[in-house]
């Protein structure tokens, strides 16, 4: 249903300029990452609230005709 892709952390090198690039682009991904993990938890969190309220108003008004 939902994939999340969490990047491995680059090892460090004794090329500072290739290092320094992949972490940039490492710090990049895990950004577009934590985006993409958060607006899944928002989503959810929609999507609870909404069962939540339709569970509250049929328990506010049952109507399976029973009374006791």
């Amino acid at each position: 249903m939902y994939s999340f892709i969490q990047h491995a952390m680059p090892m460090y090198t004794h090329d500072q300029s290739a290092y320094v690039k992949q972490m940039c682009d490492w710090h990049m991904k895990m950004t577009q990452y934590h985006d993409q993990l958060r607006a899944y938890h928002v989503e959810r969190t929609k999507y609870f609230q909404k069962l939540f309220e339709e569970r509250a108003k049929t328990t506010e008004n049952p109507t399976d005709g029973s009374a006791a």
